[in-house]
This record gives C-alpha cells, structure tokens and sequence, in this order.
C-alpha cells in the first residue's frame, strides 16, 4: 500500500468528521430534550473503544462491566441521517452531512482522549490528530504535495494558491506554501479546485489506483473471476449502485423505529 495513500490521501476523512451526530431519533429529537452524541460517546458506545465485546471476543482477559459488554440499543444507526435513502428529512430524521473537504478539522479532533489535565506543550501537541498527521509525514519522508503532482505529470497549486485563507497564511508563514505537506496538500487541493466536495486531481488519483490495485493484486476478487462483473442487485438508477441502495436491500434501515 502507497505510504502516499496510508499517510495522506485516504486520511482525507479526518476533514469530514463532525462534531456530533443525530445517530437516531433518541438524539436530538424535535423537541430538543437530548443533544446529538459527541465524538468521544459515539467512540464508547459503537465499539471503538474495546468496551463493547459482544461474540466478537467472549472471553477477554479483562471484561469490562456489564453494561459496557454489548452495543446499547439507543446507538443502533438510523441510516436515514447518514444517507439519502428516504428524500429530504422530516420531523423524523435530519441528515449529518459531512464536512468539507478542506484544511479545517473540527474542534473535538483538536484535544483527543486521554489528554491529562495540565499538560505541558509537548503533551498537548500530542493530542492533536493534525499534528500526528503532519508528524507521520515527516517521520516517513513524504514527499510534498508540489511533487507528487510534478512526478504524476499535472500542474501543482501555485504558492500563492496555497497561502489563500487563514490556513494558508499560517502555512506560509511556516513556509510551507511552496513545499507543502502531503496530507494538508490533499485538503487544499480539494477545497481550490471543487469547493471541498471532492478531491482534487492528484489525491483522486492515488486513492483510486490504490484501491484498483488491491482488487487487481488479489485474484481472487470480481475483477479477476468474472469479466466485466457489475453489481446485480436493485438499485434506484439502473446502472448505478450506491451504499443507499445496498441499505434498501438489506431493509434495516431504522431500526430503533
């Protein structure tokens, strides 16, 4: 797997990620007596944490309590919020869209779990996740964003291009608007040339060749096994099959009713 791709491109979701989720009608309903769930919630009651086991590991050297042993049943996903399955929303469901894909990260990922209280400044900076992803760069040799371009053949954003806004003006004062760090290059890219909707030239090329590649390398998987193999089960638009329509085929959609 490209260094380019595991310590950059793909890391592209960092960007994305919200400051809390309406995860089913128990958060934040119409009348407004439940918040939306936090990062640091969604991380201890979906799973991330190691508190929820399950048959996954019935035996761990460490059980934890209880109620901490299975997923709770007021953080079951309605897939209504996270995709457009049933139109525009209601006074049942609002959607989490995602943020942009742009240099800008949302507050929680700024001061992550585990942090002590009165940290020096070393501690601090540990606990930002764009700091981790700037220092992975460097502990690797990522090459800068200008020449990964160069060596694919396109034209890289210029150094003014890159100084744009207040996280550019903070990059060039660092320097860093001419050789730029390969993630932060990944977020830019995408915010200069569609808004943060998608990625940008370079960065869409390295994460879709990496994922052809991984099919391509196993020949075990569909491209290998049946020629010119396309999904076969419904789908909305014919010929185009999305993760909407997979949830409509599997019908759990709401499943906390």
């Amino acid at each position: 797997m490209p260094a380019e791709f595991a310590a950059a491109a793909y890391r592209l979701g960092h960007s994305m990620v919200r400051e809390t989720y309406s995860h089913n009608r128990v958060f934040n309903p119409v009348d407004g007596t439940i918040g939306n769930g936090t990062l640091e919630l969604l991380f201890r009651f979906t799973g991330k944490s190691g508190f929820i086991v399950g048959e996954l590991a019935p035996s761990p050297p460490e059980p934890p309590p209880a109620a901490q042993a299975l997923l709770p049943s007021n953080w079951i996903i309605d897939w209504r919020r996270f995709f457009d399955i049933e139109g525009e929303g209601g006074d049942d469901f609002t959607f989490n869209h995602s943020r942009r894909l742009d240099p800008f990260i949302t507050p929680a990922l700024h001061t992550l779990p585990g942090l002590r209280k009165d940290p020096t400044e070393t501690e601090r900076r540990e606990f930002i996740l764009p700091f981790r992803n700037l220092r992975r760069g460097v502990q690797i040799g990522l090459p800068s964003g200008q020449d990964v371009c160069r060596a694919m053949g396109l034209t890289p954003l210029t150094p003014l291009e890159v100084a744009k806004g207040p996280d550019g003006a903070a990059a060039k004062r660092q320097g860093l608007h001419e050789a730029t760090p390969l993630w932060y290059y990944v977020l830019k890219e995408a915010e200069h040339f569609h808004g943060g909707k998608r990625l940008g030239p370079m960065a869409s090329t390295i994460v879709a060749e990496t994922f052809l590649g991984l099919v391509h390398g196993d020949h075990e998987s569909f491209l290998w096994q049946r020629s010119n193999w396309k999904p076969e089960l419904p789908s909305a638009q014919a010929g185009h099959f999305t993760m909407a329509d997979l949830i409509r085929f599997v019908g759990d959609i709401n499943p906390v009713g």
